[in-house]
Parts: C-alpha cells; structure tokens; sequence
C-alpha cells in the first residue's frame, strides 16, 4: 500500500513546524536569560509539545526565570506557582540530565527550587485544606529530589522533614502524633549533623527546634 502523501506531507511539515518553533524559542529564552531579562522568558507561553527535543529545556528555563522573579519579590504568588508548574514539568521531561546541564544548569538546582517554591506557595494558603495538596507535592518533590545525584542532600532532607512536621501538624492529636513526631525527631537530628556544614544548618536546627515545640505541646509526649 502505498503512502498517501497528500495526508503525509501536511503532517510532516507540521511537526517540522513545531519543532522549529522550540528551537527556536529555545535560542530566544537563551539570549533573555543571558541579559538577565527574566520577565520576558516568564511572560512567554511555552511553545512545544512534550516530545519535542528542546521541551524540557524551555519548561527549565522558564520555572528558573518565573523562580528569579519571586525571590525579587515581584508578584511572588503568581511567579512561585509559575515556578512550581514549569520546573516540575522541565524536570520529568529531561531524560538526559548529562546533556541537560550542560546547557541549563545542575539538575540539584532546579530540585531545590521547585520544592521552595512549592514550601513557600504552601505558606500562603490561608487553611489546611488548601495547604495540604501543596505539602504532597512538596513532599513528593523531596523525595525525588533525595534520588538526584549532586550535593544538596542537606536541602533534600530538610524539605522532607518539613513537609512530613507540616503533614503531622496538620491532623495532630495526642495519640498517634506523639509517636511520629518522635520518629520524625530521631531521623531529622541525624539529617542535621550531617548538614552542620552545608548552608542548610540553620534550616534543619530550626526544624528541629520547631519539632521539639510542637512535641512539647502535646501532653505526655516526653
């Protein structure tokens, strides 16, 4: 049988299109962030499909951009969930991180910044039922992020601890939150001697302090 190439052609040159497109929106976000023009790179839709070879890579470089802009405080919210969804999306894509780095950074970097950027929007949630999705995710991110070779461990298990505390804090009671805030006690004093020398230290000693406050309100919890 064959081709019908009035069918074929069409699609081909479509999918040439698109991949064109990519590219060379890819080279476009490259010169932005080069010139430190973050707004530009986060104002733009990504424009390629999952499969395209230069996805992952745009996704990447749009959640760091919309990541710069909330740490200058500028529309913090806004840009965190932009971060939040671009990163998530440019991590899972990249099936190549040895190539991947060397053109958009280290994969640890942009683990850290998804799961702050999840932490943060998840302090702005004003209950506990719209924090909570924002904690399983922060949660699920930090468990990848502890799969991710490099040396921000100390970073990894922080966002860990702090989300299983959250998740504790959350359906607290004076039972069965005792004895998990003990075990989660026992694994974050371990995480923290081994992060005493990282820029994580202050993160996991207030932690700990934050886990043995909460520990000490419940009545009987030595």
């Amino acid at each position: 049988m064959k081709p019908n190439f009035k069918i074929v052609m069409p699609l081909l040159i479509m999918v040439l299109l698109v991949s064109g497109c990519a590219t060379r929106q890819l080279k476009n976000f490259k010169e932005a962030a080069a010139a430190n023009n973050w707004q530009e790179i986060a104002a733009a839709e990504v424009d390629c499909k999952a499969d395209d070879e230069a996805c992952n890579q745009l996704h990447l470089l749009k959640g760091d951009a919309c990541y710069r802009l909330a740490k200058q405080n500028t529309d913090s919210v806004k840009n965190y969930q932009c971060a939040a969804e671009h990163l998530e999306q440019g991590i899972h894509l990249t099936a190549d991180w040895a190539a991947a780095e060397a053109v958009v950074g280290k994969r640890a970097q942009y683990f850290e910044n998804w799961c702050e950027s999840l932490r943060l929007l998840r302090s702005e949630q004003t209950s506990t039922a719209a924090a909570t999705p924002y904690n399983q995710k922060l949660h699920a991110c930090a468990r990848e992020f502890l799969q991710a070779p490099g040396d921000l461990i100390p970073a990894a298990t922080f966002f860990l601890h702090n989300a299983e505390l959250a998740a504790i804090r959350f359906q607290i009671n004076d039972t069965g939150s005792c004895q998990e805030l003990k075990q989660l006690q026992q694994n974050e004093s371990q995480a923290a001697a081994q992060a005493a020398q990282s820029r994580y230290a202050d993160h996991h000693r207030r932690l700990l302090n934050d886990i043995a406050g909460i520990k000490a309100s419940i009545p009987g919890c030595p």
